[in-house]
């Protein structure tokens, strides 16, 4: 139970009981119950519940009493109001209702100081079948005056305007109205409703009360969000003294509890507000906050877009609400990536101080993200996670301080799946002083990437060159988004380049050697779209396989091979280069080479043939053909041609080698000897064939 004490009244030390037990004692003259206590059903006190352990048993009632002193000096006539509020695991908030009836809904509890004649007025709203508040919905109005004094109040009549707040917004549903069920004594003039009680009934007497009832249809064309206010007024026979009541929901909202509404982009154009082209961020959770303490968690949908319902009002009792934002795969090390956008108060990723009235339908609680760029794969082109990035002080290389970012996790920040990264500087520190020179470090993750700063795509300045000066470039000639003129970007794009972007052409640009400053322009502290690539280990990402038919040949034969390489990435490479190395004493022909069968002649290094400027598309195959003629000088034996592919911009080995190997075997015309001789019977043993001496 929670429980403010109200304006006029002074709380009493140590008077407060559970179920007959003094709570909190000594107090010191403040109320436990501002604060807020557990409460146990008498069946389980004593001992007083510990926090967090309050229970009620089915069946069973706990009893809260304290004593509240009036301030002196309070004129006679005023009302001490005061309504407490029971929150328990199971069900919503609830508040106390001062006149028991749950007709007439949670009423607080009212008492007139002084013994004067005094009527209070309070009322509600409610939607005709139930739900949400929409726009063309009906609404029905209780308005309940009751005589809170000691003596009959005269002239009692109650007046409500529809038109009072905002003309047009409310039309009266006709014939609705009633006072204490029935319509006698009650009016109505275009938007104007008058019930006069005492004409019909005679004096309000002490203790009685009248029951006001009407409909109202919302205009249709209102719009989500826009507030309706209706106002009720009592009047009596004492002219200086009125009493009123006004009730409030907005369209889209349910009486008796408020709705929270948001959405999360990213706001590439940096106007706060979603474009058609930006990217709504799906699956981002929002948590709501009370009094510190988590309430609920909800996720933002297809859409970007969230909805909370079902919240407790919280404009009379104090309590605190805060919207808090993550990304669904955010870790300790995941950084803040924007500002929010609300009527209350922001900050990164956070709005705090939100105030909740029953029926309100608050929109626009946004997260408009702005990271300074992507991380990604300078092949694939997607994003990396797990890659760490720290800004370090240019001139000494020194890491600059983590309290000189609004978010000091921003230093050492990890990525997550979308490679964002961001760094908020506030130059508060020694460390980060304005105007001076900051690079970026970064280390990507341990298996499927290649150490340091990327060679398929290098930056356009890193620490071997002069800096990018930041302030400078905000609308300027190195803007790459000139209608952004109070920030600059590295590259068009809010996304990383595609494939279809050759790396090294201005498409690919990005820099981690920047000048910063704190100026007035809100783009001279971040450099924005600066996408920085990383390279992947591309060893054996290409099969390749090399064939010959001929397996034996010999000299002066022409060779023929084949070589195939296939692209197993889904993502295009290029510029590549199969490299072909042939044996010693063997020579390519000349004319003979094809790729995938058109003519294409091989640039010659020594023994390697180079075919070179080649791009492979995603999960595609190249053949290469080329004759070899052997030599006139090649001994016997067997001799291998080997092959291979190199990505052109960093010089590495995509593929493993893959070789074919021939046999040289002697020419049975050329090479080989001819044996001639004779076997004969020698008769006269004279070692010659004479005549007559048969052959055998």
């Amino acid at each position: 139970l929670r429980d403010a004490v109200p304006a006029n009244t002074t709380y009493v030390a140590d008077s407060l009981t559970l179920n007959g037990l003094p709570v909190g004692r000594p107090d010191g003259g403040v109320s436990p119950l501002v604060a807020g206590i557990p409460i146990s059903s008498s069946d389980l006190t004593p001992p007083l519940p510990s926090a967090g352990a309050g229970t009620i048993n089915p069946g069973e009632s706990a009893t809260i009493e304290f004593n509240l002193q009036v301030n002196a000096g309070v004129p006679g006539g005023t009302l001490i109001t005061n309504q407490a509020l029971v929150g328990s695991t199971e069900l919503l908030d609830l508040l106390t209702d001062g006149d028991g009836n749950p007709a007439t809904g949670p009423e607080p509890t009212v008492v007139v100081v002084g013994d004067v004649q005094q009527l209070s007025i309070t009322k509600q709203v409610a939607v005709v079948g139930g739900g949400a508040a929409l726009a063309g919905s009906q609404l029905e109005y209780i308005v309940r005056v009751a005589n809170i004094g000691a003596v009959p109040a005269y002239d009692v009549v109650i007046t409500d305007d529809l038109d009072a707040a905002i003309p047009g917004q409310l039309a009266y549903v006709a014939p609705s109205v009633t006072m204490n069920g029935s319509a006698a004594g009650v009016t109505v003039a275009g938007s104007l409703i008058t019930a006069n009680y005492s004409g019909e009934y005679g004096p309000l007497q002490p203790g009685e009360s009248i029951l006001l009832r009407f409909r109202a249809v919302i205009d249709p064309g209102l719009p989500i969000g826009s507030t309706v206010t209706n106002t009720g007024v009592v009047r009596w026979n004492d002219p200086t003294v009125t009493a009123s009541a006004s009730v409030s929901l907005d369209v889209g909202g349910i009486p008796g509890i408020g709705v929270l509404n948001g959405g999360v982009w990213h706001d590439a154009d940096f106007d706060r507000t979603t474009g058609g082209s930006e990217r709504r961020l799906e699956g981002w959770i929002v948590d709501l906050y009370r009094n510190g303490q988590l309430l609920q968690s909800f996720v933002t949908d297809a859409s970007g877009v969230f909805r909370i319902g079902a919240v407790a009002p919280n404009d009379t009792n104090g309590d605190q609400y805060e919207l808090r934002f993550r990304a669904p795969d955010a870790g300790a090390n995941s950084a803040a990536l924007g500002r929010t956008e609300s009527a209350f108060t922001n900050g990164l990723q956070t709005i705090r101080d939100i105030v909740v009235s029953s029926g309100s339908n608050l929109q626009g609680l946004d997260l408009p993200i702005d990271p300074n760029g992507v991380v990604y794969d300078s092949i694939r082109r997607a994003p990396v996670a797990g890659v760490t990035l720290t800004l370090l002080n240019a001139s000494g290389g020194a890491v600059v301080p983590s309290l000189c970012f609004d978010d000091p996790t921003q230093q050492g920040q990890v990525t997550r799946g979308d490679g964002y990264y961001k760094f908020d500087l506030n130059f508060s520190q020694a460390g980060c002083p304005s105007g001076a020179n900051y690079l970026i470090s970064i280390v990507v993750p341990g298996l499927g990437f290649v150490a340091g700063q990327s060679q398929i795509i290098p930056p356009s300045s890193s620490a071997s060159t002069a800096p990018f000066s930041v302030p400078a470039c905000s609308g300027g000639t190195a803007d790459a988004i000139l209608a952004t003129t109070e920030h600059c970007e590295a590259q068009r794009s809010e996304f990383p380049p595609p494939p279809s972007v050759l790396a090294r052409t201005s498409g690919t640009g990005y820099h981690v050697h920047l000048t910063l400053d704190a100026s007035l322009r809100p783009g001279s502290s971040q450099l924005f779209n600066n996408h920085i690539a990383v390279d992947p280990v591309l060893e054996g990402v290409v099969a390749i396989t090399k064939t010959t038919p001929s397996i034996h040949v010999s000299r002066g034969d022409l060779v023929p091979y084949e070589i195939t390489v296939r692209n197993t990435l889904g993502s295009l490479l290029d510029p590549v280069s199969i490299v072909d190395r042939f044996p010693a004493g063997f020579r390519y022909v000349e004319g003979s080479a094809r790729i995938d069968g058109a003519s294409v002649e091989p640039t010659i290094s020594d023994r390697e043939l180079v075919f070179a400027g080649l791009s492979i598309d995603p999960l595609s195959e190249r053949t290469v053909q080329l004759l070899l003629a052997v030599g006139a000088g090649v001994t016997d034996g067997e001799y291998t041609n080997r092959a291979w592919v190199l990505n052109e911009l960093n010089g590495l080995a995509i593929s493993d080698q893959t070789s074919a190997i021939v046999r040289l075997v002697p020419d049975p015309t050329f090479d080989c000897t001819d044996v001639l001789g004779k076997v004969f019977d020698d008769a006269n043993r004279n070692g010659l064939q004479d005549g007559g001496e048969r052959g055998l």
